[in-house]
């Protein structure tokens, strides 16, 4: 959110956030963002002359906050091998707080990737990260697999990333309700910790 809002601008960020991730671009209406925010849809353009524009913005903070805020735990100064359970966890809490977050995020950017890719600069956030530097150095010495380390991130953030995104089917394929869903998805990020480390260290 920009830095210098008043209070309806707040009220009408937090009900467009929420409606363009429950409906995307396409399926969004200005007067539902505006019954959402409790104002009245004259207000809602007076704000922000047209659901473009106020998309793009709601969309940047979306992606930024997907992927820019686990930045300060990519450049901590542990290991890397410390980090990637944290990574993982870190993942699995927000997921929880945000359920419809990802889905819009990774839906959405399918269709004008290179300019919000571009303007974020994911790459740069994380290529230059140090968890990154880590694994180069120890590729680098051969105490781990040589592979892109862009593949030990992804595979780290699909592992848990895709249960929260798929979760009406998988909580109906194994059974799951409330309760147990929080105990799997806990076996969950054993599981994929364990088989990055593994895989990394094993070879």
């Amino acid at each position: 959110m920009p830095e210098t809002v008043n209070d309806t601008e707040k009220q009408i960020f937090d009900a467009a956030i929420k409606v363009f991730q429950r409906k995307g671009m396409a399926g969004a209406r200005m007067q539902e963002i505006a019954d959402e925010a409790g104002i009245n849809k004259s207000m809602l353009h007076y704000y922000f002359r047209s659901k473009e524009k106020l998309f793009r913005q709601i969309f940047l903070i979306s992606l930024k906050k997907f992927i820019g805020s686990v930045v300060p735990l990519l450049n901590e100064q542990n290991t890397w091998e410390q980090k990637v359970p944290l990574i993982i966890e870190y993942y699995a809490k927000f997921l929880t707080e945000n359920p419809d977050l990802p889905f819009f995020v990774l839906s959405e950017i399918r269709n004008n990737a290179e300019e919000f890719l571009s303007e974020v600069k994911i790459e740069d956030i994380l290529i230059n990260s140090v968890f990154m530097e880590q694994l180069k150095n120890d590729m680098g010495k051969e105490k781990i697999r040589r592979i892109n380390p862009v593949q030990i991130f992804l595979s780290i953030i699909s592992g848990i990333i895709f249960p929260f995104i798929a979760k009406p089917m998988v909580k109906h394929v194994a059974k799951l309700d409330d309760n147990s869903w929080n105990e799997f998805i806990n076996e969950r990020k054993d599981i994929v910790s364990g088989m990055v480390i593994n895989y990394l260290k094993q070879f």
